[in-house]
């Protein structure tokens, strides 16, 4: 029996082990079915190798509006060198940085590769990618810089395939250095017409003024550093970084014997800058690198390919004129900025289709720097008043340029004060006036109405003109306290007005050719009416007003421009930190349009400093002078807006609740010329300064020595009945009615003054001949002249005369007898009123 048990465990166990074998024999083979698989799936799905790309590529241009040449990057901008034309510094610093067994390996440095993947599994994320020379080519010209997930998986081995199978297999290592040192693409410091320096040899040119060929060990130190990222390493930007790279690039070719310790420490004397080219004195060719980094990276969103590696034809809406006239004033050729820390942004955009016309990113803008027009985000402060103000209220409550606002002090809904710029207060104003004027207050109180009418109207409306003002709706961006915008936006909202209420978003590209893929893109814009065309007009009419009374700074003979400017305030508390004025300010805004153009213009300073900082006058005169500079160079002379048949203009009696129509009597300074929707205007005429009405019932007695003329005295006009006026401020002014009952009150007493009745006798030849006034309701004439005369009584005010009534007419029959003293009573005849007679005999 123990025998028997003895061999069952020992078949027990070979079969165990059987088992185990035949588990790893099969996964093994899984493994290997799955590697062959992997394999032949990079091999499958590996580019096509076109040798041709490994060369010079074709050129990206950019065109501008007029179809001639902007710019362009790729082959004429790289100078092609040859493996002889490198000098051998050059070359065993990018091997002893890059890929010190180039020369060894055919491809893949399979150590390389074993130690850093190792590396990376262990978590340790400088372990490197093991990239060489080769698979650099190969990832720079066929494959992309995916590095993450099962693309980078498959682009990594993708790259290892092709450099062994391909590249290495049909090129020697001299022409894989080539193609390598060609290939590289370099920012630089903006001074210069380049975005993009190509080559090594158009490297060293730019960076050191010299050939490659003549590199020095220090230059070719820093040059084989700027490889692994070109704009991390940029020698004029960050000399720094660049010395610590340049350090780790010479500490390798000491490790690989390729220069001794004495050599590297010798070059580490030597500063960064002082091997620099000075390019300080040179004006760059280029006057539209703005616009040019702006329509890049449109064509990069358009086609989704880099123009710097993807050849194109990029056709563009910049306008090389009026380019040229934002690069003359960056360069201080048009004005003379007062320092040379405060900075400018400007957004010229096409009223007709939208198009982006001009920018201008800053004094001093390098390429892919902070492009002012376009990256920064700014408080607009008044300039937001037309956005989230006025524009809605025109728009969804059928506003006028005429309603009435009360500029008087008052707070936000949670009791926070509100003032405006000058601390001051206008009274009871005009939207017209309000906006003209900025006031900050009918601002407010216009945005309240708006809000509490349907907040959604707001939201909508500025949504629609493409401004984003944050996650919440405050009552602080009534006057532009919100997360800020930049001048390209601005432009944009603002020619919405110019454009009878169509938005159109931002572009300057028309049309983009990808040469290498013989593909075309058209860029076509899209119109979208965000606003009534009554808005629009009202709007632009109001700010035309505005720029008469100098706000925008620039006039054009026989041009419509409107203008609106802008001022932000600077915390209390930091002005107080920095020691600067408690008025100082931090952003001034200048927008005006045109039949043709929208400019926008930001002013200020990229960071406010305890010696950099605007106050409102400075800001005010800088960007009013900067406006002046550049419109009165690009707008163009007698164009005028529009008004649409759906706008009517009357003449309104200012202080009517609601509008009334000016009377024919209402005072020149009481008379503004307003706009309103059509069907909306008012038609009522004002009772105020009409002609009084004539007294009635005319009679009269004569004594023998004294005619006495009397009548009826008419009723008491509403413009100065106290009861009536009460009961108007009462309705219309809220908390306000006992001031302004008052001031109605004192301007009747200096301008209007009392009700009474001017007496006249009319003569033969129709003269009226005047005999007196009086407030009641007879008039004594001692010893008229004999026989029939006519006697005309007029309503009249004693001071305000020029809606005197047209009177009453009394003709009365004096005979003055000595042996008569009967006293004359005329007959009971019928009244007659306004101005006709009555005839007692």
């Amino acid at each position: 029996m123990k025998k028997i048990k003895l061999f069952d465990d020992i078949r027990s166990k070979h079969n165990v082990k059987t088992t185990i074998l035949s588990i790893i024999l099969l996964g093994a083979i899984s493994v290997v079915t799955l590697l062959l698989i992997f394999a032949l799936y990079i091999i499958i799905s590996s580019p096509d190798f076109d040798q041709e790309l490994l060369y010079s590529k074709e050129a990206t241009v950019l065109y501008y509006a007029d179809g001639s040449e902007m710019t362009r990057f790729g082959s004429e901008n790289r100078v092609l060198v040859t493996y002889e034309e490198l000098p051998e510094v050059l070359i065993d610093a990018i091997v002893a940085t890059e890929d010190s067994r180039f020369f060894q390996h055919t491809g893949m440095d399979v150590a390389r590769f074993i130690k850093a993947t190792l590396g990376q599994l262990a978590g340790n994320s400088a372990a490197g990618g093991a990239s060489t020379l080769t698979m650099q080519v190969i990832k720079n010209t066929y494959t992309s810089s995916e590095s993450h997930g099962i693309g980078g998986l498959v682009r990594k081995f993708t790259d290892i395939y092709m450099s062994i199978f391909k590249l290495e297999s049909n090129y020697t290592k001299e022409e894989i250095i080539e193609f390598y040192v060609n290939s590289i693409t370099a920012g630089n410091d903006g001074n210069l017409n380049y975005s993009r320096i190509a080559g090594v040899e158009q490297i060293s040119q730019y960076y050191f003024g010299k050939s490659v060929k003549d590199l020095s060990l220090a230059e070719a130190s820093i040059i084989a550093g700027m490889f692994q990222n070109p704009t991390l390493y940029n020698p004029y930007r960050f000399p720094e970084r660049v010395a610590t790279r340049q350090n780790t690039v010479l500490k390798l070719m000491v490790q690989h014997g390729y220069i001794t310790e004495e050599e590297k420490e010798n070059v580490q004397k030597i500063s960064v800058q002082s091997l620099l080219a000075d390019h300080s004195g040179e004006k760059s060719s280029n006057s539209a690198q703005a616009s040019i980094d702006f329509v890049l990276a449109e064509a990069q969103e358009i086609t989704g390919h880099d123009p710097y590696s993807v050849p194109m034809k990029i056709y563009t809406t910049i306008d090389p004129k009026v380019q040229d006239v934002l690069y003359k004033l960056e360069q201080g050729e048009i004005y003379e900025f007062p320092n040379e820390k405060v900075q400018e942004g400007i957004a010229i955009t096409s009223i007709e289709d939208g198009s982006i016309v001009a920018l201008s990113g800053g004094r001093n803008y390098s390429a892919k720097g902070t492009n002012r027009a376009v990256d920064i985000s700014r408080q607009p402060g008044s300039t937001a008043k037309i956005l989230f103000d006025y524009g809605p209220y025109i728009e969804y409550i059928s506003g006028s340029s005429y309603n009435m606002l009360l500029d008087e002090q008052t707070t936000y809904s949670n009791g926070t004060p509100i003032k405006n710029a000058n601390d001051s207060y206008m009274g009871l104003i005009t939207m017209r006036s309000a906006l003209v004027n900025s006031r900050n207050i009918p601002a407010l109180l216009t945005f309240q109405k708006v809000y509490k009418e349907n907040p959604d109207y707001i939201t909508n409306f500025v949504h629609g003109l493409g401004i984003d003002y944050g996650k919440d709706l405050f009552e602080a961006a009534s006057i532009g306290g919100f997360d800020g915008v930049s001048p390209l936006e601005m432009s944009a909202a603002y020619a919405a007005y110019g454009r009878e209420g169509y938005y159109i978003k931002p572009y300057a590209i028309t049309k983009v050719e990808v040469t290498e893929i013989g593909k075309t893109y058209d860029n076509k814009y899209e119109k979208k009416q965000v606003m009534g065309k009554e808005t629009a007009f009202m709007i632009t009419d109001m700010l035309m007003t505005a720029t008469k009374h100098g706000v925008g700074g620039v006039t054009v003979s026989g041009t419509d421009i409107a203008s609106k400017g802008g001022t932000t305030t600077i915390d209390k508390s930091f002005t107080a930190k920095l020691g600067i004025p408690s008025n100082s300010t931090m952003d001034a805004w200048n927008i005006t349009y045109s039949p043709e153009y929208s400019i926008a213009l930001w002013i200020g300073y990229d960071t406010v400093t305890s010696e950099y900082y605007l106050n409102s006058s400075i800001g005010y005169n800088i960007r009013k002078a900067v406006m002046k500079a550049v419109g009165s160079r690009v707008y163009s002379k007698n164009k005028h807006f529009k008004k649409p048949s759906t706008v009517v203009e009357k003449a309104v009696e200012l202080e009517t609740f609601p509008p009334q129509l000016a009377s024919d009597y209402t005072p020149s300074s009481l008379v503004t010329y307003e706009y309103f929707k059509s069907g909306m205007e008012p038609t009522e005429v004002s009772n105020r300064f009409t002609k009084l009405a004539s007294p009635t019932n005319g009679n009269y007695t004569f004594d023998g020595t004294t005619l006495t003329l009397s009548w009826k005295q008419i009723a008491t006009p509403e413009a100065i009945d106290s009861a009536a006026l009460s009961k108007h401020f009462n309705t219309y002014y809220g908390n306000y009615a006992g001031k302004y009952y008052n001031k109605r009150l004192a301007y009747n007493a200096s301008y209007i003054g009392t009700l009474g009745y001017q007496v006249y006798r009319r003569d033969a030849n129709g003269t009226l001949i005047h005999l007196g006034r009086t407030e009641g309701s007879s008039f004594s004439i001692s010893n008229p002249p004999n026989g029939k005369n006519t006697y005309i009584i007029k309503s009249s005010y004693s001071i305000f005369t020029n809606n005197i009534s047209d009177g009453l007419a009394i003709t009365a029959t004096t005979n003055i007898d000595s042996n008569v003293n009967d006293i004359i009573t005329p007959p009971n005849n019928p009244t007659i009123d306004n101005g006709e007679t009555i005839d007692i005999e």
